[in-house]
């Protein structure tokens, strides 16, 4: 190559990095403006879980053990300073405030467990990133009835304080996740069936266990996995968060390290949400996609178990893309479903939606048979907001159309990721007709620059209207359930 013209392609690359290196400083200081940041968002934690502390693994009762010693640390690190100087009565630290979930409440931010007298078989919940245990409760619960002995799992960094997620590490996660199988293991003895269900990143990391089993003889490969929104595909920034997290370790750029800084007025979940979560996230999708191409190529996917999925066509969180074109599509004939519900086809309401996903369903409609069962939960017509469930089993060609005798709700346009785990009647997530100070019915109204968060906080669905048909599938997937 000529002189002039390495010269010339170097002029271009030191051009590219400076332009690049510029917008991420700018992006950096413009993250200055963020709101200030509280206790919770700089305390940093003595108590929280590590797996580089724990070589060996630890056990659920030892890590419930160490759960009550960080409650305790932050009862008087961060719980005490926001209720003893009078803070926000809508902040969940704040004891005195109606965002507090009290003493009885305050448990579903940790780790819990169900047990039955006379088990069918043993279930393994995990929540998902900035979240808590309690978006598995009445998940848990459903198959509790049905004789299942459940264990919800806290993911380190969860449950607590927003700045718990910028120390949480991938590994502490896998840990967590293997050490809940093993308690429901040993809970229930070696016969019975042990199944693992996540939400979000949940049903990530219940991929990832059951891909590492698959190859790993001292592993147990779940007998059916259950996933809710699973994050098995990220936006594509995500993978840019490790770069901003990096660059947040700069004293004037420590803001940097947060995507949202909010009130925390949600008792159970972060509204802040630091990006080393993102980053963590990413890894984990990678980390999935990676191994799914190498059982692949061994021709070792026939041993996965049975997956049913349960994910809104729509999500701002998650790429639904993703779990059909590389999870479900490379999936065995063994027994796997998926249902999708839709957005709100109805005449008066469509033709305000921007429809980008639009092209899975017509691809899912378009396919001759699948080796997985799939249904669409959607409007009966585009007159009508009654619902119906079009399903069409595997290796089928026709649709069947089953009537819900379930509706879209007033105004609802569609479903959203945060929405699938709760039912309607949610204590905090529900509807106006359960509670008027649930946080799934607040609409505020008002000139939108006077909030000091976004007006998408409130809009965004925060309960499942079809959590009935959504509970019917779940028992009719569990295997093992009671009758």
């Amino acid at each position: 190559m000529p002189a002039k013209l390495i010269r010339l392609a170097t002029q271009l690359v030191i051009l590219v990095i400076a332009v690049i290196t510029t917008i991420w400083f700018f992006r950096a200081y413009l993250a200055r403006g963020l709101s200030d940041l509280e206790v919770w968002h700089s305390y940093r934690t003595e108590e929280e879980f590590r797996a580089k502390d724990f070589p060996d693994g630890i056990s659920f009762a030892e890590y419930r053990d160490l759960e009550s010693r960080l409650f305790e640390e932050l009862d008087a690190q961060v719980y005490a300073i926001a209720t003893s100087s009078n803070g926000a009565t809508f902040s969940r630290y704040n004891k005195n405030g109606v965002a507090y979930p009290g003493e009885t409440g305050q448990q579903w931010n940790r780790s819990f467990e169900l047990p039955a007298d006379n088990p069918q078989g043993g279930v393994l919940f995990i929540h998902g990133a900035s979240d808590s245990p309690y978006s598995t409760r009445a998940l848990s619960e459903l198959l509790h009835t049905k004789g299942m002995y459940v264990v919800s799992v806290r993911l380190p960094g969860n449950g607590t304080i927003p700045s718990g997620l910028r120390d949480a590490k991938l590994a502490d996660w896998l840990a967590i996740t293997a050490m809940g199988v093993r308690q429901v293991r040993s809970a229930i003895g070696p016969e019975l069936p042990v199944y693992v269900a996540g939400y979000s990143v949940g049903g990530a990391l219940a991929l990832d266990y059951t891909l590492d089993a698959v190859g790993d003889e001292n592993l147990e490969i779940p007998d059916r996995l259950f996933m809710f929104s699973p994050a098995i595909g990220v936006t594509p920034a995500a993978r840019l968060s490790g770069w901003d997290v990096t660059l947040s370790n700069i004293p004037a750029f420590k803001k940097f390290a947060w995507l949202t800084v909010e009130p925390e007025f949600d008792p159970y979940k972060y509204n802040s949400f630091a990006k080393n979560a993102a980053h963590i996230t990413y890894l984990l999708t990678e980390r999935i996609r990676a191994k799914m191409s190498k059982l692949e190529a061994q021709d070792a996917l026939s041993a996965l178990p049975p997956i049913i999925s349960f994910q809104s066509l729509v999500d701002s969180t998650v790429r639904t893309s993703v779990l059909v074109d590389e999870i479900y599509s490379r999936m065995p004939a063994n027994g796997s479903e998926l249902v999708i519900f839709d957005i709100n086809r109805a005449n008066d309401i469509e033709p305000f939606l921007h429809d980008a996903d639009e092209h899975i369903v017509d691809d899912l409609e378009a396919s001759v048979t699948t080796l997985f069962s799939y249904t669409l939960v959607t409007n009966a017509s585009a007159e009508t907001i009654d619902m119906v469930a079009r399903s069409r089993a595997k290796g089928e060609q026709q649709f069947t159309t089953t009537p819900l005798g379930l509706q879209w709700p007033k105004s609802v346009y569609s479903m959203s990721h945060v929405a699938v785990p709760f039912p309607p009647d949610d204590r905090w997530y529900g509807n106006a007709e359960t509670n008027e100070f649930a946080l799934g019915a607040l609409a505020p109204r008002g000139e939108v620059a006077a909030l000091t968060i976004p007006i998408g906080r409130f809009m965004r669905l925060r309960y499942n209207p079809f959590f009935d048909y959504q509970a019917m599938r779940t028992l009719q997937f569990c295997a093992a359930c009671a009758e």
